[in-house]
């Protein structure tokens, strides 16, 4: 067997934060490392697969584009195995990439997730994801520390409390503001706060997050805000906390790095209990969380599917009802895990996960086409190989089409570099040119439901 992938250890990716991009650039160096692999630059057009067979694996890991090689599989021929990956759930880029690969997937071919509850959600919605042809493989584990658990200090001591990602409403992050503000005036000031992050809005810069605590009486010394951390200062981070909030419910969420990154480091964390974090944490750490059956949601846009009890999060904090630090499953997140699904050879599914989530979701049906890799890939290629022009002509159509113009698309063709590894810029074309956002809802909770270790 010999392996085949983008070559992601170029030095673009330096600075991105994203979890997805610092995975595949992990792997890239493990493969170099490890197996016999062959590296590639995914831009650069079908080259990359020409003369490849039955002995050669394609390891789709460069974010959401493996339409890519299945549709050059069919135009240029060969019968080589594709492993693809499933890096966010509720998002068009993904989902996108599922519906454009879907005709194209043969025996063989195998679709990766971090979680079983996203392998779950993809099951449900796409005939091409099966769970012979899936498997739950997020190789992190083994370029962690192995920390011992570190014990909470015990009610009526010191806590601090610490947050690590965006600092956004899909992630819940004004309710860690307000649990925070809730212990700390509860506890006389003895709860304290440590946020690393990005602000993907005004309101969570430092000064906005300021200015929220201190009119809920809690003074600037009482939290620390950090900016975004490096991965080589994160263990400085978690020596800062005792334990770590996760109430996010966003829509993309697939696994939660963070929460991986602070088990390893001996810190414990707090979680909505819903999502991927059912999976990885003992229940006592798991926070009751209320979905939002109501609205209506953009798969073209990240929010939140729900919110944590914040009275039970108070609660957990005050009393130190918080279990240990602790991974339900490490078998998911081992490089050799990893490398036997490259290999073909099965792996066990996760036990224990959220099955209201992915029995929840109500995906509205595509209108129009059906989904045309061809026209993706063309799209694609106009883009990274800068046929300006052609990108500029179908702006215009849409423009005509629509009656309106978008002027952030046209700064995304204006822009002087291409870069792979930004999730966002050519999924955004795709979702104006080619495959818009789907909507979707979630339908009422059935009572009594709880996460389970079944296989489909």
């Amino acid at each position: 067997m010999r392996l085949h992938t983008h070559d992601y250890r170029a030095p673009d990716t330096e600075g991105i934060v994203d979890g997805a991009v610092l995975m595949h650039r992990e792997m890239s160096r493990l493969l170099a490392r490890r197996a016999p692999a062959a590296l590639h630059d995914l831009t650069a057009g079908p080259g990359c697969v020409a003369g490849l067979g039955a002995d050669d694996v394609v390891y789709a890991g460069s974010g959401p584009y493996a339409f890519l090689y299945h549709h050059w599989r069919e135009t240029h021929g060969g019968d080589f195995r594709i492993v693809r990956e499933v890096h966010t759930a509720l998002w068009s880029g993904y989902w996108a990439q599922e519906e454009l690969c879907a005709p194209l997937v043969r025996p063989g071919d195998l679709a990766l997730f971090p979680t079983e509850y996203t392998r779950r959600l993809f099951i449900r919605n796409f005939p091409s994801v099966t769970a012979c042809g899936s498997a739950v493989a997020y190789p992190m584990l083994d370029r962690l520390p192995r920390r011992s658990p570190r014990p909470v200090p015990p009610p009526g001591r010191p806590l601090r409390v610490g947050y690590l990602g965006a600092l956004s409403l899909a992630k819940n992050f004004d309710q860690v503001l307000s649990v925070f503000a809730r212990c700390h005036r509860a506890s006389g000031g003895a709860v304290r706060l440590v946020c690393a992050g990005k602000p993907n809005d005004p309101r969570w810069e430092p000064a906005g997050v300021y200015a929220a605590l201190d009119r809920a009486g809690v003074p600037a010394d009482a939290v620390r805000m950090e900016g975004v951390r490096p991965q080589e200062e994160l263990a400085a981070f978690f020596d800062a906390i005792d334990v770590l909030l996760f109430p996010s419910t966003a829509s993309r969420e697939t696994l939660g790095r963070v929460v991986l990154e602070a088990l390893a480091h001996g810190v414990p964390v707090l979680a909505a209990a819903v999502g991927p974090a059912v999976e990885l944490l003992p229940a006592e750490n798991l926070v009751p969380t209320a979905l939002d059956t109501l609205g209506t949601f953009d798969m073209g846009r990240v929010g939140p599917l729900g919110r944590v009890d914040e009275d039970i999060l108070a609660e957990k904090l005050l009393t130190r009802d918080i279990a240990p630090a602790a991974l339900r499953s490490t078998t998911p997140y081992a490089d050799a895990t990893f490398l036997r699904t490259l290999a073909g050879h099965p792996v066990p599914a996760p036990a224990g996960h959220d099955t209201v989530l992915p029995e929840a979701v109500r995906v509205a049906p595509r209108g129009g086409p059906a989904p045309d890799a061809a026209e993706a890939t063309a799209l694609f290629r106009a883009f990274f190989e800068r046929h300006d022009a052609t990108l500029t002509t179908a702006l215009d159509a849409r423009a005509d089409r629509t009656g309106r113009d978008d002027p952030a698309l046209r700064r995304l063709v204006a822009a002087p570099d291409r870069n792979l590894a930004d999730y966002r810029a050519f999924p955004r074309l795709l979702d104006a040119l080619v495959l818009p956002p789907l909507t979707y809802t979630l339908a009422p909770v059935t009572a009594g439901a709880v996460p389970t270790g079944d296989t489909p």
